[in-house]
């Protein structure tokens, strides 16, 4: 499912459906259906929304690793490669060193700085040499508002001598500020929930009566009797994870329970 997954996506970004830094809701959609069909399963597009959260931090830890001092990259294998001291050293990451990792180039346009349009793709290495105008940089800064990218637009756009450049890239700058100060506004909210929500997992005992209560309420969002029935077997094996979703509000127990499932496919 994780190939069937990279390789629609792939494709989907081939076609333009990929516009940004995300697909249109369309591609995840897609992918789902594809899944649904090929393994039998009950798959969603939230579920493949849920995936690319995983991915991404996949993608960033494998890129946080090769930038490291000590390691190598095989470019033919796509494999990160070190000596057995540095692999000791960054064993927790085993997973990544000295073995291919399976899909690279799909990764690489699904969560990575590619930008793949119509039958041809290029890196952010490529575009960063190549000559823009100003109006060409603030629209690059605007699209591609991840951090380092950003900077890369910023330095661009303030490199620029035209006025009516420098006038339009101040704009840009300006709306991705706030643009920023709103998803770190939510990002804090989220840590605040969650945070409350931790220091309700050791208060009192679970009462499985008012668990299976809550999971099942969860039939209004549209999940099925079955599906909910699997979450809450796995909660009640689970006490801690259990008592976390009992503190949890509507909307995380949602985020957790699409990631749950989207396992169990």
């Amino acid at each position: 499912m994780h190939e069937t997954m990279l390789r629609i996506l792939a494709q989907e970004a081939h076609k333009g459906n990929k516009p940004s830094s995300t697909f249109k809701a369309g591609s995840f959609a897609l992918v789902a259906k594809e899944i649904t069909a090929q393994f039998g399963v009950e798959c969603h597009p939230s579920y493949v929304e849920n995936r690319m959260r995983t991915l991404r931090t996949m993608w960033s830890t494998i890129q946080t690793i090769r930038k490291k001092s000590g390691f190598g990259w095989d470019d033919n294998l796509k494999m990160i490669t070190c000596d057995p001291k540095t692999y000791q050293e960054e064993v927790m990451h085993a997973e990544f060193l000295n073995k291919k990792i399976d899909m690279y180039d799909e990764l690489a346009i699904v969560v990575g700085k590619d930008t793949t349009t119509g039958g041809f793709s290029k890196s952010y290495v490529d575009l960063e040499h190549e000559p823009h105008n100003a109006d060409e940089s603030a629209e690059y800064v605007a699209d591609n508002v991840e951090e380092d990218v950003v900077e890369k637009g910023k330095n661009t756009v303030e490199s620029s001598t035209t006025g009516s450049g420098i006038s339009k890239s101040r704009k840009r700058k300006h709306s991705i500020s706030n643009a920023d100060e709103s998803v770190l506004t939510d990002l804090s909210d989220q840590l605040k929930e969650i945070t409350v929500a931790l220091k309700e997992i050791n208060r009192g005992p679970v009462d499985y009566t008012a668990l299976y209560n809550e999971v099942m309420t969860m039939m209004a969002d549209g999940y099925s009797e079955d599906m909910l029935a699997t979450a809450f077997d796995h909660l009640c094996e689970n006490e801690k994870t259990a008592r976390g979703f009992l503190a949890k509000n509507a909307r995380l127990r949602k985020l957790w329970l699409d990631s749950f499932l989207f396992t169990q496919l």
